[in-house]
């Protein structure tokens, strides 16, 4: 609880009986040299001073010639030790004890000097030792203590201070003491002030659309500036990095524009905040476009704008632009920091490249670049999802800080690469520690259950969300646990809770429990579900896929006929399968039947070998993965070309022999290419690491990882 600001608060006098602070024999602070005034050589040399030790030096001087005593010339060294970069406030306090009567500019500087240097607490301890000695505050006193207090009933003890000080009109005061209500998160205060303000300048309306901004009031913020506008008042450079921050977080890119154009009108030039800003909300926004071009266009970049438009790509899918935008910024001398290696290393996590994220790494250590929890996570994540569970976790236990989100990134890792088991371990040992879960952390305890088939454990933890933890769940939550049953082959009971959900089932969920009929073979099942994922999104093509390959596995080939037939009606297009697989640091991906590859001839030669070898090892293709009624010798072409096995076959050519595989797909790797690949891992000695759209599949002499449960 906040101190209360009152004069009976009881501290150690301000002043000395220090016998150096009785003024001795007065002598004269100038001469006069040729009928000029002089000021005492002292005093030029405090003017210059530039370091503490000088400062020492001119200080004992003046004690020695007594000029220390002049109100004036002791102010101007306490504010030097309190406000210069190279000063010490500790000395500030050592000489303001020796100055027998101070004035209020002197505790002035060194409140100020405590808020520079972030010391709240002791600023305001001084501003009470300042009342309790009888000093009265002046208007430039409470601008520093506004921005010192961080808790909101102290703020307002002040406030109440500088009112019956008389300073409750003064508009500099109000200025700060918006932004005092803002950081305590008291927006109705601060707008009460804004609005009783008789004169109200552009930092004004800055300030108090830069309060919305932080506390995610777009909304509030967007309508301020218009009112602004009506108003007559122009804005400046301050006023509209607050309007597009707003932007960027309420993805408003009709307004981002309109101060885009209000730049270009009004003539601010280059500004490199302002543009930066303006980039940051076009890629939040997702006009990455407009980003680059603003970005390409600027006649200098700081490592902020950089970071920017990597990012911007990053959340724009296009990784491998912001690698080669990262590679661009170094071949201009600069070093990339925190921001740039998180996003970076999300690029590669995305792609499964992990030899580009051991690389960055390795830029990290030798940079020396600090690994704090956002980036520690961040390579918790990429070794994670890149395969490299091994990795993931010594990077894990390295960590200086954990936090909810690094052991979640851990979980979600190890329940992907088929370690449900480990991932619940790391679970009760976080909940040891100390660390509270939260709704993310059961997603990825909920996914660790389902791939490793722990279905009780599943339903124990999903029930203990609201009983334990108070964490209701989401429709996140109420798929996974649909996923849980329907893979365990309990499809009713999955029918039954997508029918009793408190939320309406969304396609994930309901997409959760068609794929468990997919893999039971359970065709009523599959029909319910499908025809309420048809009502949710009648264009889905992956809907019909999934149901047009439940007919074919059922050898239905007519009612699979039909559904391919209304996708062409109806001009569906099936997503695109595609594969990416990393070699000597550059992602090489892969479509059905793709034959652009510089390497086409090659890889096609070992995929024939491949799939002759695999024959021979007893391979007989799953032709129910095959949507048409063809001849049986197309449905093998057809499932050869599958862009996994394509990805693979490039790897068997192009890496060393036992060199492991890394692929990563964008679907759910079929069950002809799962079985073929299990071969594959046998008899080309190969540990293949396969990332589909749902968990990872370690293949290893003719093993996988997710037992052929998945």
């Amino acid at each position: 609880m906040a101190a209360t600001l009152s004069l009976n608060y009881l501290k150690p006098p301000l002043f000395s009986d220090n016998p150096l602070s009785k003024n001795p024999t007065s002598t004269t602070t100038i001469s006069i040299i040729n009928n000029s005034i002089q000021p005492h050589p002292c005093l030029v040399s405090l003017e210059n001073c530039s370091n503490m030790l000088e400062l020492k030096q001119i200080h004992a001087q003046l004690l020695r010639t007594g000029l220390f005593f002049d109100a004036y010339t002791a102010s101007k060294v306490v504010a030097f030790c309190a406000l210069q970069q190279s000063g010490s406030l500790h000395y500030a306090r050592l000489a303001f004890t020796q100055i027998a009567n101070p004035t209020t500019f002197t505790c002035n500087s060194i409140i100020r000097g405590y808020t520079n240097k972030n010391s709240s607490r002791e600023a305001i301890l001084f501003y009470q030792e300042m009342l309790a000695q009888g000093l009265v505050p002046d208007r430039f006193t409470f601008p520093s203590l506004f921005k010192s207090c961080v808790d909101l009933r102290e703020g307002k003890q002040l406030h109440c201070h500088s009112t019956k000080l008389g300073f409750a009109s003064d508009t500099y005061i109000q200025n700060t003491l918006m932004n005092m209500y803002s950081h305590c998160g008291c927006l109705v205060s601060a707008q009460k002030v804004f609005d009783t303000m008789v004169d109200k300048t552009v930092v004004s309306w800055a300030t108090m659309i830069g309060a919305y901004a932080q506390w995610d009031q777009s909304d509030e913020a967007v309508k301020l500036f218009d009112r602004m506008e009506i108003e007559g008042v122009k804005a400046n450079e301050v006023t509209l990095v607050n309007v597009l921050t707003a932007c960027a977080r309420a993805r408003d890119f009709e307004t981002a524009r309109r101060v885009h154009k209000y730049i270009d009108e009004n003539g601010f030039g280059f500004h490199a905040v302002l543009i930066t800003a303006l980039m940051d909300a076009y890629c939040k926004c997702g006009c990455v476009s407009l980003a680059r071009d603003l970005f390409d266009n600027m006649p200098e970049r700081n490592l902020v704008c950089w970071n920017i438009m990597i990012n911007g790509h990053v959340e724009d899918s296009d990784y491998e632009e912001a690698l080669l935008l990262f590679r661009e910024m170094q071949l201009k001398g600069l070093k990339g920091d925190k921001v740039t290696m998180v996003s970076l290393l999300l690029a590669c996590t995305h792609l499964g490249a992990l030899e580009l994220g051991k690389w960055l790494h390795a830029c990290i250590e030798k940079e020396k670049i600090e690994v704090d929890v956002a980036l520690g996570t961040a390579l918790v994540d990429m070794y994670a999802k890149c395969g490299s569970i091994d990795i993931a976790m010594r990077v894990f236990q390295e960590l200086p800080e954990k936090d909810v989100m690094s052991w979640t990134a851990l979980i979600v890792g190890l329940a992907m690469c088929g370690e449900g088991e480990k991932a619940l371990e790391y679970f009760h040992e976080m909940q040891i520690g100390g660390v509270k879960p939260d709704a993310i952390t059961f997603v990825g305890v909920l996914v660790a259950c389902s791939h490793a088939g722990f279905v009780d454990e599943g339903i124990s933890h999903f029930n203990s969300m609201s009983k334990t933890f108070g964490i209701q769940p989401s429709i996140e939550h109420y798929g996974c646990m649909v996923d849980i049953l329907g893979r365990a082959g309990r499809i009713a009971e999955a029918e039954d809770l997508v029918q009793n959900m408190p939320m309406t089932p969304d396609r994930f969920v309901l997409g959760g429990l068609l794929g468990a009929c997919r893999i039971h073979g359970n065709l009523e099942a599959a029909e319910r579900a499908a025809q309420q994922l048809l009502k949710l999104d009648p264009n889905h093509g992956g809907t019909y896929v999934l149901l047009s390959k439940i007919y074919s596995s059922l050898r239905k080939w007519e009612e699979a006929k039909k559904i391919r037939e209304v996708m062409a009606e109806r001009n569906i297009k099936k997503p695109p399968g595609c594969s990416l697989i990393e070699v000597d640091g550059v992602v090489h991906e892969f479509v059905k039947g793709d034959s652009s590859h510089p390497q086409s001839s090659e890889i096609y030669d070992m995929l024939e070998d491949m799939i002759n070898r695999l024959k021979k090892a007893g391979y007989v293709p799953d032709k129910s993965e095959v949507l048409f009624d063809m001849e049986e010798e197309e449905k093998d072409t057809a499932l050869s070309l599958h862009s996994e096995k394509l990805a693979i076959a490039f790897g068997l050519v192009s890496t060393a022999p036992r060199t492991p595989i890394r692929v990563v797909k964008n679907l759910r790797v079929c069950s002809d290419c799962h079985t073929a690949t299990k071969l594959i891992s046998r008899v080309y000695s190969r540990e293949i690491i396969v990332r589909d759209r749902i968990r990872f599949h370690h293949f290893k002499d003719g093993v996988c990882s997710c037992r052929d449960f998945w």
